[in-house]
């Protein structure tokens, strides 16, 4: 769901900022101002378009894999423009020649809803606020002041109702924010929602389940609230001999690494062409990494709580959600930051200042050490790290995402949450309460008259891995106890048993810690030094799966949660772990749909699709904020080098007796 205040800063944004024009400089750069605007002229000239269109989204159309692969600087490129836009109570989907410029296609997507565009929030909130039935439920609760009052519109899934299936609905309940500043979630006015057709602003239904008293307090975001402010003197990254990093328009290269970065108004953040400089040589690892949904159920059951299962993603757009990032507090100061290009739901566009920051660190870890017993050498490399960062603020929650590299060849994405609690208003202040046991049937009270209600997040992860070129092959390593002869003095060990994934459909797995298995992408046609294929394994860490059956209706559309990593074919228009359209979608669409007719992926262009999932059972110290904690994921080379590749890092330059 998502907070009014910052949206209107956002759109203010897109009127005042000076636009930018720069020419692309690489097939997979993001579309700029001047290609936007190209873009939108052409269906209004077509008639694709008027005033009333809403543009949800004006991206890059990638060209075709192989042409991007072969392109080389000065060569002439396609550039093209994907256009989803909501006209007359229709999704019409639209591909540009931008080159031309002219309408390659056009045509409308029958029976689905695009994610939700901003103005539309806002026309929302209004009528919700607007409608009698709402002031009067408002007034029951001692709020007449409308002005002093926040509405968050939700999307609401698909439970199978007539209405889901044919009207472009959202949920909106709202927030006493009398004195609030920083938090318009602390006080909920529970049980009183509007559904709101969002196509023609009519206010379908208000629910009224009785009065709840407001929660006291207002749980702002300041030290103040709870004492004085901790002293804390400033611990700086600092590089002073220079940085390490080289920016280059949408180019990337640190140590031996390199990469492309382009903004999307749906994914955020995308990394292409990843590779690592080995002996004077660029060699592929991953074409195209990015974050393919996020979904976040909640575990309530009740009238005014059940619909709440959101795909963060491709209900809203994590571009669109992007935050503008604060140097010194999100990234260090000495970070570059970045300011993309993006589209409006206007069909115009605007530059968003520091959407991304690149910054390199150190944790003061040694990459690798040895103590040599005999000869009394110590052999100490200290590690450094490239970090790519960006954040989403989808409503209550702000999700950060990183993308890691370091000096052994290791890249690790990460997932983390921080924000506010959804906590559901509640009449218990304290557990020795009367209506304790009922009010937190579904979750924890937080704070006096607060329930933090149960709920998942599952991170979706699209890795286009290209290991030594694009004909890959999924094996998974298990390891397998057995029983040992007795001539051995031991009785049992275990060893590697390598299995190879035929198909999609069987290369769906879970992990198990009691039969582990290793999980790899290796290239059968290139070896290392000693005749092993050259390979890249996928390195996890905690994860989750789905708790609840997969015909509960919220899971049935993100059946991609149900398994821990999926393998598919690479397919250009497979991009989105729970589809094209997941607002309001029906059951099995994206990974189960694709994955049902057994297609090959031995020595083909092979994709993963790896899921992170934790549950969170709220407590009191998540409240008024919070903390960030990470989740993640990380491709690591097995076999790919020769030997270790950190072994060229020196040593450190600052005292010490490193040798």
């Amino acid at each position: 769901m998502k907070v009014f205040r910052p949206l209107l800063v956002t759109v203010l944004f897109f009127i005042s900022m000076p636009l930018a024009a720069a020419a692309a400089d690489h097939p997979l750069d993001a579309l700029n101002a001047a290609e936007i605007a190209s873009a939108v002229e052409v269906l209004r000239a077509a008639e694709k378009a008027d005033d009333d269109t809403l543009f949800v989204a004006i991206t890059l159309d990638e060209p075709d894999k192989q042409q991007v692969l072969a392109w080389k600087p000065g060569d002439p490129m396609a550039r093209r423009a994907r256009v989803v836009m909501r006209r007359d109570r229709s999704t019409i989907q639209a591909i540009v020649d931008l080159g031309a410029p002219s309408l390659v296609s056009s045509g409308e997507v029958a029976g689905v809803q695009p994610a939700i565009a901003t103005p539309e929030l806002f026309a929302g909130m209004a009528a919700a606020i607007g409608d009698p039935r709402m002031q009067e439920g408002l007034a029951k609760r001692g709020i007449t002041d409308l002005e002093q009052l926040f509405c968050a519109p939700r999307t609401v899934g698909n439970f199978g109702q007539a209405a889901e299936m044919t009207r472009r609905l959202s949920k909106l309940d709202c927030f006493d924010i009398r004195g609030i500043l920083t938090d318009v979630f602390a006080k909920p006015i529970e049980g009183l929602f509007a559904t709101v057709d969002l196509d023609t602003g009519e206010v379908i239904e208000v629910t009224d389940l009785g009065v709840v008293p407001i929660p006291p307090g207002d749980s702002e975001l300041d030290p103040e609230s709870i004492g004085a402010q901790r002293e804390v003197e400033p611990v700086l990254f600092s590089s002073p001999r220079g940085s390490n990093v080289a920016i280059d328009g949408s180019w990337v290269s640190w140590q031996k690494w390199s990469f492309h970065l382009r903004w999307d108004v749906r994914a955020g953040l995308i990394v292409s062409m990843v590779g690592y400089e080995d002996d004077g040589e660029r060699r592929s690892i991953l074409y195209q990494g990015s974050l393919a949904e996020i979904f976040v159920p909640y575990q309530d059951p009740t009238e005014g709580w059940y619909f709440r299962n959101y795909m963060d993603e491709g209900d809203y757009g994590l571009g669109t959600m992007g935050a503008a990032l604060e140097p010194g507090a999100d990234c260090p100061e000495s970070a570059v930051f970045v300011s993309p290009i993006m589209a409006n739901a206007e069909g115009g566009s605007a530059q968003l200042p520091n959407r991304v920051c690149v910054y390199e660190r150190t944790a003061g870890d040694p990459i690798w050490r040895h103590y040599d017993l005999a000869t009394e050498v110590t052999s100490s490399r200290p590690g450094l790290e490239l970090v790519v960062r960006n954040i989403a603020s989808v409503g209550n929650y702000d999700y950060a995402f990183d993308w890691v590299f370091d000096q052994g060849g290791n890249l690790t994405f990460r997932g983390g949450a921080t924000g506010i609690d959804s906590v559901k208003g509640v009449r218990a202040l304290s557990l020795a309460d009367e209506t304790a046991q009922e009010d937190t049937a579904w979750g924890p009270l937080v704070a006096p008259g607060r329930a933090g209600i149960n709920h998942d997040h599952f991170f979706s992860v699209r890795l286009d891995l290209d290991v030594d070129g694009t004909a890959n092959t999924f094996v998974r390593d298990r390891m397998v106890a057995e029983r040992l002869p007795t001539h051995s003095p031991r009785r049992s060990v275990w060893r590697v048993q390598q299995e190879v994934a035929k198909t999609d459909t069987e290369a769906r797995f879970r992990l198990d810690f009691q039969r582990p298995s290793l999980w790899r992408v290796l290239n059968p046609d290139e070896t290392n030094a000693l005749g092993y294929p050259t390979s890249y394994a996928i390195k996890t860490a905690g994860n989750a799966l789905p708790l609840v059956d997969e015909d509960d209706p919220p899971l049935s559309r993100a059946l991609f949660a149900t398994y821990h990593l999926w393998v598919t074919p690479y397919a250009a228009e497979e991009r989105y772990a729970a589809g094209e359209f997941p607002n309001q979608s029906t059951p099995g669409q994206g990974l189960p749909a694709w994955t049902a007719n057994g297609r090959g992926i031995e020595d083909q262009d092979i994709v993963l699709w790896y899921t992170l999932g934790f549950h969170h059972v709220p407590s009191a110290e998540d409240w008024p904020v919070y903390n960030l904690g990470w989740h993640s994921v990380t491709l690591r080379p097995y076999n790919f080098f020769d030997h270790n590749p950190a072994l060229d890092v020196p040593p450190a330059k600052t005292g010490g007796a490193a040798r």
